[in-house]
C-alpha cells in the first residue's frame, strides 16, 4: 500500500471512531444510567414519533412483526369499566400462543425487527401488558386481585417470564427496559398492572408508528378522567392515585415531545395533560408553578380491573 493511501485510511478511521460508528456502519449505543433529578437530558436512544407515518396498529416498521393478534384480543375484551376476563379466558389459547411467540423475538433477540427506539418501546409496552393478562388468565377463575397470585408483590418482582430470549420479571421490564432507558413518565399511563387503580388498559395494541400519540392519549384520558384528579381549592390540595407518590421522581421529569409545563415536581405531569375545566382548577388552586398546593394520595385499589 502506498504511504498516502495508508494516511487516508487512518484519517477515515479516526473520523468514524469520533462519530461513534461501529465496524458495520451502525451507531454505537451509549450506556444509559437512571438519575433521580427531573432535569436529566433524554438519552440518545429516546426519540419521539412526531410526523411518523400513521399505521393501522398492527405491524412494526415494515420489519415483519405483527401486533395484529394482540390488537384483536384487546379490542374484543377491553372496554369502559375494565377487562372482560370471561371472554379473554374463552380465547385463552390465542393469548397464550401470542405471548409464547414473544419468547424468541424482541430488541435483543431479533434486533432487525425492532431497529428504532419507537419499535423497542412498543415491544416492551405490549409485552408487559400481554404478560399481565396471561398471568391473570392462567390464574384461578375467581381471582380477585393480582396480589393473590403471589405474596409480597411476587407477581411483579419474583415471577419470571420468557421474553426476548431472557427470563424477566415484570419489574425488570418496567424499569430495566423502559423507565431506565427512555425516562418517559407516560409509561405509567400505559403499563397496566391488572388493578382498579392502575390507569386503564388501552383497547388495542401499541403501534411503533403512533406510540407517542397513543401515550399522549392515555395520559390525557387518565388525568382528565372522572375522579382521577380532585382539586380542593380551599385547602390548596390536589388528590391523585398513589401511583404519583410511588413514582414521584418519574412524574417530575420532562415529558418527551412537550414543552415544559412551568410547574415543578410530580404535579408538573398533571399540568402538561390537564384540559378544561381541570386546567383552570389547578391554576386557581396551585398557581402557575404548582407550588401553591400539596399532593395527597388515594390508597391504591388492587381489586382486579374486571368488567
Amino acid at each position: 500500500m502506498k504511504p498516502h493511501a495508508r494516511w487516508t485510511l487512518l484519517v477515515l478511521g479516526l473520523a468514524v471512531a469520533a462519530q461513534g460508528i461501529d465496524g458495520e456502519g451502525q451507531p454505537r449505543r451509549r450506556p444509559v444510567r437512571r438519575r433521580a433529578d427531573a432535569g436529566v437530558a433524554a438519552p440518545a436512544d429516546q426519540t419521539t414519533d412526531a410526523g411518523a407515518r400513521p399505521a393501522a396498529g398492527s405491524t412494526d416498521a415494515g420489519a415483519g412483526f405483527s401486533w395484529a393478534p394482540l390488537d384483536a384480543l384487546l379490542r374484543a375484551s377491553v372496554g369502559t369499566g375494565g377487562v372482560n376476563y370471561t371472554l379473554l379466558r374463552q380465547r385463552a389459547q390465542e393469548l397464550r400462543t401470542f405471548h409464547d411467540s414473544l419468547a424468541s423475538v424482541g430488541p435483543r433477540s431479533t434486533p432487525a425487527q425492532f431497529s428504532t427506539p419507537a419499535a423497542r418501546r412498543t415491544f416492551w409496552l405490549n409485552a408487559y401488558n400481554t404478560t399481565v393478562l396471561r398471568g391473570i388468565v392462567d390464574g384461578p377463575a375467581g381471582l380477585r386481585s393480582v396480589q393473590d397470585l403471589a405474596p409480597d408483590f411476587g407477581f411483579f418482582r419474583a415471577r419470571r417470564w420468557r421474553l426476548d430470549g431472557r427470563e424477566l420479571t415484570l419489574d425488570q421490564i418496567e424499569h430495566g427496559e423502559l423507565l431506565d432507558v427512555f425516562h418517559d413518565p407516560r409509561f405509567h399511563m400505559a403499563l397496566n398492572c391488572g388493578a382498579r387503580s392502575c390507569p386503564p388498559l388501552r383497547a388495542g395494541a401499541y403501534d411503533s408508528h403512533a406510540v407517542d400519540r397513543q401515550l399522549d392519549e392515555q395520559a390525557t384520558r387518565f388525568v382528565n378522567g372522572a375522579g382521577n384528579v380532585t382539586v380542593d381549592a380551599g385547602a390548596h390540595r390536589v388528590t391523585v392515585v398513589q401511583l404519583f407518590e410511588w413514582f414521584a421522581s418519574d412524574f417530575a421529569r420532562p415529558v418527551p415531545g412537550h414543552a415544559p409545563s412551568g410547574a415543578s415536581g410530580a404535579i408538573s405531569f398533571l399540568y402538561t395533560f390537564a384540559q378544561e375545566p381541570l386546567r383552570g382548577q389547578l391554576a386557581a388552586a396551585c398557581g402557575p408553578t404548582g407550588a401553591g398546593c400539596q399532593l395527597a394520595f388515594n390508597p391504591y385499589n388492587w381489586s382486579l380491573n374486571s368488567r
